[in-house]
């Protein structure tokens, strides 16, 4: 390979010495540059501008806007483009054959080619000596002499990559030419130079004046192969650059063959004797003789010269090359000349007269083609000699003339060309620059910063619609070089890369090269980055948003921008750690925190914003919603219900115009709570739909709905809201039990439509009086007719509850007793009046009350035959009534008639429970000493003991609607562990499930497996493990949490505030009692990992608990090191021979302390997240929680209400308040914060599939259904 390349380093030696002329050229130093400031000139600017003369005076810009035009080169890029183009017009890659790079890349933007670099660019070979050829001409200007000067360079493209390895070869490496003309204002050089890099500007036309100084080939040129013509933006330097194809072609080069030559040496042979047949010259020698032809008329200088002539007998003409050649081809003349001596005539080839080039162009363009013959000779001949022998050099004189000829490949004179002083290593042959980054914006490693930014910035400038690509380049080359000044510049610019922004399209499954960004629709990108996060890994998730974030940049979104920079966290808990606040605490404090982690981080801004939302999507708070808008006004700027129209609200609430303000808030619920969150924005977008309405309706009910999310109950028709129950005294937990009664459908139902008296009941009963069992025993006959009253009790209040105008009623205190009074104690009745009696006595409460007496004495309750709806019924207080009570109900003359029609018409006699002021009070005090669960046994006994049975199991216990609804079974197995085969079985019947919350359940699972566990008994015959399961489950799942216990060393009880976490749904397929293999499985493997949880707590616990001093294991080997460590021994000379040893021992201690106390509480961790999804896979008996007791306060005193959900009215859950009813946000039903007094005591859950049984509206007004 060395030999092939001789030919190119045969002048390296003058090449070296060519440098010197070069060598103090060196980069200026220019000041540090900063986008916008001017660029500095090197002279101030004295010159014009076109005036649209077409005089060149040398001082006036011809090209005036020559800064404006597309593309832009520096000198660099368009060495590289000369290297190239021969290369891409050659190549048969598919990208370019079928491009147009493959028309040459001259004229080509750079993009166009940037990322399809080519492997074989040519070398740019040229004559440093211009005495043994001239490729250089210096022309003066026609138009302005004085100030314009002409330079013409010829040089050669040669294939480096294509080296001859014979001399057949030649042939197959053709060598193009290069022209270049480059014009030289001299005094806008001086006068305007601009310090830097240069930038040339494409024009596809010159200026009048130039064209007369300019001789440039025709485009019809057939040996043109490409041209461009560049100006410089600040002195109009034009660069004109023209590469024509090789002079000879591929069968003229073949004829210079070994072969060729011998044959044709042989013919001359035969006509000139005295040639010798044995010495057949080189191709060499041929390439120099051909040489020597056309060398003879560029060395004449003037046409006084003698023109030399040559024989057409030349002996060497004719045995070297075709001389028909000379004139069929190179212009020359046969001519006859006499010669006087001899009187001869002879034939002579005369040469064509090249001496007046500079004025005859067509001359010029003759001579050009002279040259451009020449040094294609001149090359090949260099390349002929490279494939001799170094004794075959030797012995050929005309193989080493071509030593006489210095070529270089360095681009030096292109700098050179140009007046530009930038230093430039000499590469040699060595590649184009590749790299795309610095291509693109027309830049070398080595130029200076300033020059890097102005080139982007003129790039930008110019071709706008590709600033990402630029952007690219320019990020990548103040990272490569590492320039603080450029990476600076980089981060100020609002630019996204191109790149970055494919990559970013990518992501989204977009085609970059198929989409136009700028029309693509904000929703659509959003619904895909939607789409694709849905389902996308937390990594994922992240690159996601980055590029949402780079598109929104890019198409100058300000919906995509606030949407990156706002969207919700991942999950709440991290916005919960931003706010450094417990899940579980209430709004306000959610709002006190914001307003305080801001004031201290005020650069957290946007990042508590982003915490409020993600917490109120998470929560679907519509206080929370409300806060952000206020706290972040951008928020209302996107979201504003002035966006709006009024017809578009509705459509968006999918409700219609003629649609009421409730059923609008009805609907509005039902979005706002059970759709699936499809976007965060749909609660901000609900909201705004929603103010829109309310502002165009000037609805109270909904402007007050949007400010506390709750609906305000006042502005609402009473048919639309359930009624309140009046506090009659302290009744503790009354209210509430009554409440939950009403809501469960059947129940209430049979309670209204009950009818029968106590002669009725009997004779209902019929032979099953004297059977029936109830809670496992007979019913007397006073507890039937003590439950029969209690029934009409609640049916009155019931009817009212359905049937009120007013918000609220009054329980009759009657009630009270029945239900707080144990079943057991006798009721002392009064005798049934007559009609007579009680229209006399209603007439004379009547008087009574309109003159303010109160009575001492109780009121007989209608107990009315007809039905229950036709009439309200007024309950008047025995006992000295409140205020409050006196005035809520007024019931009119005709309803007074009414209900004496009704008592006259029955027809057998019912006795009226007789109850004293101290009997009631001490009923009172019963039931504040009762749990709720006695309570409600008293009241189901009442209604099932005035309850027809529906039929009677084996027991004899009767089955009617309250086993159904309330009533499940257990199977409880005793199994001797001395004699498993004595196996006693029990089914046991069970109202409700008592979970402990003294053993700290993480949650009502951990606390029912406590109730289900196996636990070992000591009985009298020995020692059983007593197994529980569910045999048969009810309706409606009870479960009560014990709260208070009793404390031994203060003798009082105490109320456990300990929170139970519990969910919307539970599933009780864990505690059935079953035969199924996979269940029972499942069962032993929890069992087995819970032995292991409670040893591994049981261990950390050892490791972690203190002594009587306070202090740990691992803090006293800590403190024992420390006193080892101390110089307190030393100081009181205490000996401590194994010191050393002993503090080497106790750090092993407490490495492994350490150790077992990590891998401890990483086994914890996982077992704890096997054992919470260890059942998920059994979900067929499942429950929905609907209601929910509360109880705030201590042990010994405290407030009751209860939470009951509304399924059928978008599932909002209703707080219970005594005669106060409101909504209440699920955040405050799940509300498990420490120290949080008002703890849930009684949990009840519907069957699913049975929830349309929970009905907690029903209402019949007339003024309201009309």
């Amino acid at each position: 390979m060395d030999m092939t390349f001789n030919w190119m380093l045969e002048s390296s030696i003058a090449q070296k010495q060519r440098s010197a002329m070069f060598k103090d050229f060196s980069d200026p130093e220019t000041p540090a540059y900063e986008p916008g400031d001017p660029i500095p000139k090197l002279i101030d600017d004295n010159s014009q501008r076109d005036d649209g003369s077409t005089e060149d005076n040398g001082k006036t810009l011809l090209y005036p806007d020559a800064g404006s035009l597309f593309p832009f080169k520096t000198s660099e890029r368009l060495l590289d483009e000369i290297k190239a183009e021969l290369a891409y017009r050659n190549s048969d890659r598919h990208d370019i054959l079928y491009s147009a790079l493959h028309n040459g890349v001259l004229k080509l933007p750079i993009l166009e080619y940037s990322r399809k670099p080519v492997s074989d660019p040519f070398s740019i070979g040229h004559l440093l000596d211009q005495v043994v050829l001239k490729t250089r001409y210096e022309y003066e200007s026609r138009t302005c002499p004085g100030f314009n000067k002409v330079t013409v360079f010829m040089g050669v493209l040669v294939n480096a990559f294509n080296v001859p390895r014979k001399p057949e070869d030649l042939a197959t490496a053709p060598i193009y030419h290069l022209k270049l003309t480059i014009k030289t204002r001299t005094y806008l050089e001086h006068t305007r130079k601009q310090a830097g890099v240069c930038q040339y500007h494409l024009i596809s036309e010159l200026h009048p004046s130039d064209k007369q100084d300019l001789f440039l080939a025709e485009e019809s040129d057939p040996s043109l192969l490409d041209s461009a013509m560049y100006v410089s933006s600040d002195t109009n330097k034009l660069i004109c650059i023209e590469i024509f194809k090789p002079e000879f072609s591929q069968d003229d080069i073949a004829t210079f063959s070994p072969d060729s030559i011998r044959r044709r040496f042989v013919e001359a042979c035969e006509k000139f004797p005295d040639l010798d047949p044995e010495k057949v010259p080189s191709q060499a020698e041929c390439f120099s003789t051909l040489l020597k032809i056309f060398k003879g008329p560029l060395n004449r200088r003037s046409p006084d010269d003698v023109l030399k002539t040559i024989s057409a007998d030349n002996k060497f003409l004719n045995s070297q090359i075709d001389p028909i050649w000379l004139t069929e081809r190179f212009q020359f003349q046969l001519c006859e000349t006499q010669n006087l001596e001899e009187s001869e005539t002879t034939l002579e080839y005369q040469p064509p007269d090249l001496t007046d080039y500079v004025s005859n162009l067509s001359v010029r363009k003759l001579r050009e083609e002279y040259t451009r013959k020449c040094l294609e000779l001149v090359f090949l001949g260099k390349m002929a000699v490279a494939l001799m022998s170094k004794d075959e050099v030797a012995q050929d004189s005309r193989a080493r003339s071509f030593h006489l000829y210095q070529a270089s490949y360095s681009p030096s004179f292109f700098f050179h060309l140009l007046g530009e002083t930038r230093g430039v290593m000499d590469y040699g042959t060595q590649e184009i620059d590749k790299n795309y980054h610095f291509i693109n914006l027309s830049s070398c490693h080595y130029y200076s910063d300033r020059d890097i930014i102005k080139n982007y910035e003129t790039q930008t400038r110019l071709d706008p619609e590709n600033l990402g690509i630029y952007f690219d380049a320019l990020n990548y080359i103040a990272n490569s070089k590492g320039s603080y000044q450029l990476l600076t510049f980089c981060r100020k610019q609002d630019v996204v890369g191109k790149e970055a922004l494919d990559s970013a399209l990518s992501l989204f499954g977009i085609d970059a090269s198929d989409t136009d960004l700028a029309t693509m629709p904000d929703d659509l990108l959003l619904g895909i980055y939607r789409k694709e996060s849905n389902q996308a890994s937390q990594q994922k998730h992240s690159s996601l948003k980055n590029s949402l974030r780079l598109i929104a940049k890019a198409k100058k979104s300000q919906v995509l921008q606030f949407y990156t920079a706002y969207e919700p966290y991942d999950n709440a808990h991290q916005a919960y750690s931003l706010l450094e606040i417990n899940e579980s605490v209430d709004v306000d404090i959610i709002q006190t925190a914001y307003t305080v982690k801001v004031a201290d981080s005020p650069g957290l801004k946007i990042d508590c914003d982003r915490a409020i939302y993600t917490i109120a999507v998470s929560r679907r708070s519509m206080p929370l919603f409300n806060f952000l808008v206020e706290q972040c006004p951008a928020f209302n700027e996107f979201y504003s219900a002035d966006k709006l129209t009024y017809q578009e609200a509705l459509n968006l609430l999918q409700v219609n115009e003629n649609a009421s303000d409730d059923v609008i808030l009805e609907v509005f619920q039902r979005k706002w709570n059970q759709e699936p969150v499809s976007s965060p924005d749909q609660f901000l977008i609900s909201s705004s739909a929603l103010t829109k309405v309310g502002q165009v309706r000037n609805s109270l009910l909904i402007n007050r709905y949007l400010e506390t999310g709750i609906i305000d109950v006042s502005c609402l028709p009473a048919g639309n809201w359930p009624t309140g129950l009046n506090n009659i005294g302290n009744t503790c937990y009354l209210n509430s039990l009554l409440q939950y009664y009403f809501c469960i459908s059947p129940l209430r139902q049979s309670i209204i439509e009950y009818q029968k008296t106590l002669s009725e009941f009997h004779q209902s009963l019929g032979h099953l009086e004297n059977k029936r069992r109830i809670g496992g025993r007979e019913v007397s006959e006073t507890e039937v007719e003590r439950s029969i009253q209690f029934v009409y009790q609640l049916r009155d209040l019931f009817t009212d509850m359905v049937h009120t105008e007013n918000r609220y009623v009054t329980p009759t205190k009657e009630l009270a007793y029945l239900a707080f009074a144990p079943s057991n104690i006798e009721v002392e009745f009064e005798g049934t009046p007559t009609s007579s009696t009680v229209e006399e006595k209603e007439k004379e409460e009547g008087y009574r009350e309109e003159e303010g007496e109160v009575k001492e004495t109780t009121e007989v309750i209608d107990l009315t035959a007809g039905p229950a709806t036709e009439q309200d019924v007024e309950m008047v207080d025995p006992v000295v009534p409140e205020p409050e009570m006196v005035v809520e109900q007024i019931v009119d003359s005709s309803k007074i008639d009414n209900k004496m029609e009704t008592m006259r018409a029955i027809g057998t006699s019912t006795r009226v429970a007789k109850i004293s002021s101290d009997q009631l009070e001490n009923a009172l005090e019963m039931g504040r000493q009762q749990d709720v669960t006695e309570c409600i046994g008293n009241v189901l006994f009442q209604l099932e003991s005035a309850s027809e049975p529906t039929c009677l199991d084996t027991d004899g216990e009767q089955q009617d609607l309250i086993k159904q609804l309330f009533f499940g079974k257990l199977r409880q197995v005793l199994t001797p562990l001395n004699g498993p085969t004595k196996v006693r079985t029990k089914i046991e019947r069970f109202v409700s499930l008592l979970v402990n919350v003294g053993d700290h359940p993480k949650d009502v699972y951990d606390a029912l497996d406590q109730y289900f566990k196996n636990d070992v008994l000591e009985l009298e015959d020995g020692d059983v493990k007593r197994s529980v399961a569910i045999k048969e489950l009810p309706a409606v799942l009870q479960i009560q949490i014990q709260r208070v216990y009793y404390d031994r060393e203060r003798f009082m009880p105490f109320k456990s505030i300990e929170p139970l976490p519990f969910e919307d749904s539970i599933y009780m397929d864990r505690y059935m009692d079953t035969e199924d293999r996979a269940m029972l499985e499942k069962r032993e493997e929890a069992t087995t990992l819970k032995k292991e949880l409670l040893m591994l707590k049981e261990k950390q616990r050892s490791l972690l608990d203190k002594n009587g001093s306070g202090m740990s294991y691992k803090s006293s080997l800590l403190e024992t090191k420390r006193f080892l460590q101390a110089d307190i021994l030393e100081k009181n000379e205490i000996e401590c021979p194994n010191k050393e040893k002993a503090i080497h021992a106790i750090d092993s201690m407490l490495l492994k302390i350490d150790e077992e106390l990590a891998n401890i509480y990483h086994r914890i961790i996982s077992l704890e997240q096997k054992l919470s999804t260890h059942f998920d896979d059994f979900k067929k008996e499942g429950y929905s929680l609907f209601a929910v007791f509360i109880h705030r306060g201590e042990a010994s005193y405290g407030h009751y209400w209860i939470y009951i959900k509304d399924s059928g009215k978008n599932g909002i859950w209703r707080k219970y308040n005594d005669e106060s009813v409101t909504e209440a946000p699920d955040s405050e039903v799940f509300n498990f914060s420490e120290g949080n007094t008002a703890t849930p005591y009684f949990l009840v859950y519907i069957k699913n599939g049975q929830e349309s049984q929970i009905e907690p509206l029903h209402r019949v007004i007339p003024s309201c259904s009309s």
